[in-house]
């Protein structure tokens, strides 16, 4: 009898393991379908942020929700942020000229019209920025990718003149090459061809995913399904293990200016060294030519802050986290460093109610003017330049100033 029941206890555990496989087995195949799952095969390294989900759940949550993560996507009602509705879809060029925006089902286009004529018509198939400030659009002509002449300033909630393309005409011709969708895309499969840059397949992982800093996941997922009670990470990539110069090669590959490639797009992994892959295009000793647009690296790199410490970006940015216009929670890192114990505090007195401390990132990195990018909006007389928030912390006599008034009149109201 007691074989009996050893017998069957031994049955029930195979065929419960059994049945975990086939469990585990399905986990491990729908966390990979979805749309950023590819058909080519160099490409299934790639998991999708989807697939982190399961075991990352408060990460992910909150990631997505970051301007990294929606960067570029498929064109999309949700996704565009421009108005479509008669009136407010037009943006003028000159009094011949104008390109409109229509929205035809499930489908949304741009037109240019001349005197009144349709002259060309492209439609909106993939969106390049978040909206946090603004969209620009992209289309598919074949395997090439184009930029459209029209873009979405969100401060004005204007149409405006896509960056790099004439305010006076409308052109359809910029094409986008790979460097500039490795910043606005975890993976695309590219080709480069005698006439300009190929996207074979039109395969492309839209936004800056988890395996963008940590790797490809499917053997990293793969190890955790067949080992579920292990703690240790497998086939992933930590940054906390890297040195200072690789942690901040990571963020310079996007935010470091245009930089000449050494090798070609997408090629760059995270612990990498950069300058194997590319060189920027700046003099590396002088931070007064750079432009506030794009090179957040260069600016910090020439502060004080960053000479005197061994800060990297993410000692004041937690990437997992949107945190954009919180000045507060950026001052309390600042404080981290600036306090009574180890650095000098500032100088300015605390007044009128105003708490400095909540508020360092206005002074001394106050929004600036980009000297490269102008946005002609549909009102022109709204046009304006692109104001990004500085890198190079410093005192500006100026923006302090300007702080206080502001602080105070929203005191007093």
């Amino acid at each position: 009898m007691k074989h009996y029941f050893n017998k069957i206890k031994k049955i029930n555990r195979i065929a419960l393991f059994v049945i975990t496989l086939v469990l585990l087995g399905s986990i491990f195949c729908s966390a990979f379908n979805n749309s950023n799952t590819f058909k080519n095969k160099e490409l299934n390294g790639y998991a999708g942020s989807e697939a982190c989900r399961s075991c990352h759940k408060a990460i992910y949550d909150s990631f997505v929700q970051t301007a990294h993560y929606l960067t570029s996507g498929t064109a999309s009602k949700e996704f565009i942020k421009g108005s479509f509705d008669s009136g407010k879809n037009i943006f003028t060029y000159n009094k011949f000229m104008y390109v409109q925006m229509d929205a035809l089902n499930d489908s949304f286009y741009q037109t240019s019209m001349v005197s009144g004529v349709p002259f060309q018509s492209e439609s909106f198939d993939i969106v390049i920025g978040s909206a946090r400030k603004g969209q620009t659009y992209l289309y598919w002509n074949g395997p090439k990718l184009y930029q459209l002449p029209v873009s979405y300033y969100t401060t004005q909630s204007s149409w405006c003149n896509s960056p790099g393309y004439p305010s006076t005409i409308a052109k359809f011709d910029r094409q986008v090459g790979a460097q500039c969708m490795e910043c606005h895309a975890t993976y695309a499969q590219t080709n480069i061809a005698s006439k300009g840059m190929l996207f074979p397949g039109k395969e492309v992982m839209y936004g800056i995913q988890c395996e963008r800093c940590h790797g490809t996941g499917r053997q990293h997922i793969a190890w955790f399904i067949a080992h579920p009670k292990d703690s240790v990470s497998k086939y992933i990539i930590n940054a906390k293990y890297f040195s200072r110069q690789q942690q901040l090669d990571a963020c310079a590959l996007c935010h470091s200016g245009l930089r000449t490639e050494k090798q070609p797009a997408f090629s760059f992994a995270t612990g990498d060294t950069l300058d194997n892959y590319s060189i920027p295009n700046y003099n590396t000793d002088s931070a007064s030519m750079l432009d506030v647009h794009g090179n957040q690296y260069g600016l910090l790199t020439a502060t004080k802050c960053f000479r005197m410490s061994e800060m990297t970006c993410s000692s004041c940015h937690n990437a997992h986290n949107n945190e954009y216009g919180n000045e507060k929670i950026f001052s309390q890192r600042c404080m981290n460093c600036h306090n009574n114990t180890s650095h000098d505090t500032c100088t300015l007195k605390e007044r009128d109610g105003i708490v400095l401390s909540d508020n360092c990132i206005d002074c001394h990195m106050p929004l600036q003017s980009s000297n490269k990018i102008f946005l002609q909006l549909t009102d022109r007389e709204k046009s304006t330049a692109d104001f990004v928030r500085t890198h190079r912390v410093a005192v500006y006599s100026d923006a302090t100033k300007n702080y206080i008034l502001k602080s105070k009149q929203v005191l007093q109201r």
